[in-house]
């Protein structure tokens, strides 16, 4: 089995930060993230994926309406085939659990 990004370290650039990586679904419910560099919301390929944590309780579980089963953050690298836009970006049930957006960002920064 390879490892996730040959071994090496990876953290997501400045450009899927603070707000500048979008995405959407299409016609239907997959969700396509889009690349922050094109002007003209080009989908990012998901080139590989990996889980960066897993815990079996989730510590926001006492703040929430709805617990999750679990906790987890999965880490994917992505590109973009039209302008070269490599980078990574993380999802995660365990960071900020709600609310605005915008919050989220000033909290962060």
């Amino acid at each position: 089995m390879t490892k996730f990004n040959n071994g090496k370290p990876y953290h997501g650039s400045s450009d899927v930060q603070d707000g500048k990586l979008r995405g959407s679904t299409d016609g239907s419910d997959y969700f396509y993230f889009l690349c922050p560099k094109c002007p003209d919301d080009h989908m990012l390929r998901v080139l590989e994926y990996a889980e960066h944590d897993k815990q079996e309780e989730n510590p926001y579980n006492g703040m929430v309406k709805k617990p999750a089963k679990q906790a987890f953050t999965l880490a994917f690298h992505v590109t973009c085939d039209n302008c070269g836009f490599d980078d990574f970006v993380k999802l995660s049930n365990t960071g900020w659990q709600g609310g605005k957006l915008q919050n989220a960002i000033r909290r962060v920064a």
